[in-house]
Order: C-alpha cells, then sequence, then structure tokens
C-alpha cells in the first residue's frame, strides 16, 4: 500500500520518543491499529468509542475521552498516515490541534518503535504551560511505549 499522511495540527508542541520492541512490525502494527486496545497501555485516553471502520484505514474515526494535566477532554480522532507495518497516525483538530504518528523500523530481532506528538494546546493551557506540557508529555508517551513493548513482548 502506498504511503499516505495529511498533517492535521500545526506544532507549537512537538516531540518523540522510540523504543525497540523485541517483536516484529507486523505484531507492533496489528496493537497499534487496534485503536480499541489503545486504553490498555496508553495513559491518555480512558475511553475510546465508535470506531467507524474495521480494520483501521485512512479516514477512520473514533471518540475518545482523556484527561490533560486534570482536565477531561473528549475528542474526534481520524487516522490521517497508514501505511501497513511501517506508518500509523492520527489526530484532531478540536478541543485543539493534534497530531501523533508511530513509525516502526525493523531492527534485528524486533521493531523500532517512534512516537512524535504534536499540536498547539495553546488555547486550552495557555502559552506559559507549554513547555510543562511538552516535558509531561514526553515522560507519558515514554511510559506508554515501554508498556505496550511490555504487553507485546510477554505475548512472544
Amino acid at each position: 500500500m502506498e504511503a499516505t499522511e495529511a498533517r492535521i495540527a500545526p506544532a507549537a508542541v512537538e516531540t518523540g520518543v522510540s523504543v525497540t520492541i523485541d517483536r516484529p512490525p507486523e505484531t507492533v502494527f496489528a496493537a497499534l491499529s487496534n485503536v480499541a486496545s489503545h486504553t490498555d497501555w496508553a495513559r491518555g485516553p480512558e475511553e475510546i468509542t465508535d470506531i467507524s471502520d474495521d480494520p483501521v484505514q485512512i479516514g477512520t474515526t473514533w471518540q475518545q475521552v482523556s484527561k490533560l494535566l486534570g482536565r477531561k477532554i473528549v475528542t474526534r480522532m481520524q487516522v490521517n498516515a497508514y501505511e501497513e507495518h511501517r506508518k500509523f497516525g492520527f489526530g484532531s483538530e478540536k478541543p485543539f490541534p493534534m497530531q501523533i504518528l508511530f513509525t516502526l523500523t525493523p531492527v534485528p530481532g524486533g521493531t523500532e518503535l517512534r512516537m512524535v506528538a504534536s499540536g498547539d494546546p495553546a488555547n486550552i493551557l495557555g502559552k506559559v504551560a507549554l513547555p510543562i506540557l511538552t516535558r509531561s508529555l514526553e515522560r507519558q508517551m515514554e511510559s506508554d511505549l515501554y508498556t505496550l513493548k511490555a504487553i507485546l513482548e510477554n505475548q512472544a
């Protein structure tokens, strides 16, 4: 399948983390594209509903309930980057523009998974909070990837 990607969010904040998972890209991609299971390994989404397509593809949408710095946020997400076993991304425009992009790179014995988050939450949090948000987001993303790593490697 040809790579497809459409960026939803302009970036006032952009940060990324990566982890090597001792599982093939196909297994890691299957976990990422199973959107309903994100609540099993990601701390951000507390609820995911209204998945529009199965299997997931460009344009698939869902509603996600998350907490950001103690505030409950309801977001309608849409898949906007999809290249089987290589790339999976989604984003939203409201309540603020944001984008999550996962890239998978085969490495000896497994997959390097990189997660990049970008967005502009200044209209909700104010520009002063952006550096605090960035550091918090990096810690959360790293924790999420290591949780996913543990789940996938324990299934082996």
